[in-house]
């Protein structure tokens, strides 16, 4: 029994895929997938052959309103499946050229009850500090808590970030961790402390490891205990929280139209899928992103230095699962000068 065969391609931009229609007499045979591929097929037996040549025919018209071409099998070079920069749902891809955009390296950080040396990257515990150093501590002389570590040089080389040296953030143990949310955003070393040491000494008996006693007082952090930390680069697209997200991507979240969810708006469902897209947490780098608004003002160049989520798992809290946020200036990060970091939490 003779069969005819049509064989057509799509390849364009993600999309590098072939369709091929075979029939023979009543039984319609449809192929398709990657080019290169064998892909799968499917078969469809019809009560005549005039049936499955119409069905062939619709079948194929709708291939080519879609861009599909008539080609040749096997003059295609296969192509690698390119992976897309970030994750979206289906409602969000009319916004992929503004979210990736957006895209900015991250390095992501996981927290670990390791407990590591003085050198090492932690979140509590105790950190580096020569003999003879002061301990950070506020004005009226209560030491601060030592919130994080971060050793440079066995972390991931996160592009524009120091690629050795230790970063060291300290906190004030009043009932707002030493925030001052009277200067939102703003530097106010008197209150919290960030220490940078680009060449630690790497003898341990020139190292002091005793540590204030913050008994009764208030700490993110769980008592007695530090934890290691390790990183992962990544990239990472603005967060719907972002001063500038309206500008830079423009999805309106309080669009009142229906969604596929009866019990949300339109503009509600877009929120919960952009959520689901920029994940967020424990950071060096990237997007901040706060549980109510950026403390940044629009015209404000200042970027996420370092970033301490709450953490159930690990006995991190601030406030209500809130988040913590250390912003600094390009311009002093490219330097290596820290003494200008901004602070800021908030929380539900």
């Amino acid at each position: 029994m003779d069969s005819q065969v049509t064989y057509m391609e799509l390849s364009e931009g993600r999309e590098h895929k072939f369709y091929e229609v075979t029939v023979a007499g009543a039984v319609l045979t449809i192929r398709y997938g990657r080019i290169g591929t064998e892909g799968q097929s499917k078969t469809i037996t019809a009560a005549a052959p005039a049936e499955a040549t119409r069905e062939a025919t619709k079948k194929l018209a709708e291939k080519r309103r879609k861009g599909y071409a008539d080609a040749v099998p096997g003059q295609t070079a296969r192509k690698a499946v390119e992976k897309p920069r970030v994750r979206l749902h289906r409602t969000l891809e009319p916004y992929r050229a503004q979210i990736e955009a957006t895209l900015k390296p991250v390095m992501f950080l996981t927290l670990h009850d390791s407990q590591p040396g003085p050198m090492g990257s932690m979140v509590g515990g105790t950190p580096y500090r020569r003999q003879g150093e002061s301990w950070p501590a506020a004005p009226d002389g209560t030491p601060m808590t030592f919130l994080a570590q971060l050793n440079f040089a066995e972390l991931p080389k996160l592009l524009g970030f120091p690629t050795s040296g230790l970063l060291q953030f300290f906190i004030g143990t009043n009932d707002l961790y030493g925030c001052d949310f009277m200067r939102p955003g703003r530097a106010n070393p008197a209150v919290y402390e960030v220490r940078w040491i680009p060449q630690p000494v790497t003898d341990l008996f020139l190292l002091d490891d005793t540590t204030p006693d913050h008994a009764g007082e208030y700490s993110p952090l769980p008592a007695g205990r530090g934890m290691g930390i390790t990183g992962e680069l990544a990239e990472h697209p603005m967060s719907d929280r972002d001063r500038l997200f309206t500008q830079a991507i423009g999805i309106d979240f309080l669009d009142e139209g229906s969604s596929p969810d009866e019990d949300l708006s339109k503009g509600e469902w877009l929120e919960e899928r952009y959520d689901e897209a920029t994940l967020f947490g424990h950071q060096v780098g990237g997007h901040p992103t706060f549980t109510q608004e950026d403390p940044r003002l629009p015209d404000d160049p200042r970027v996420l230095l370092f970033q301490l989520d709450s953490d159930w798992q690990r006995g991190v809290m601030w406030g209500d699962s809130g988040i913590a946020n250390f912003f600094i200036h390009p311009a002093d990060l490219a330097r290596g000068d820290f003494s200008r970091v901004a602070y800021n939490w908030d929380c539900c």
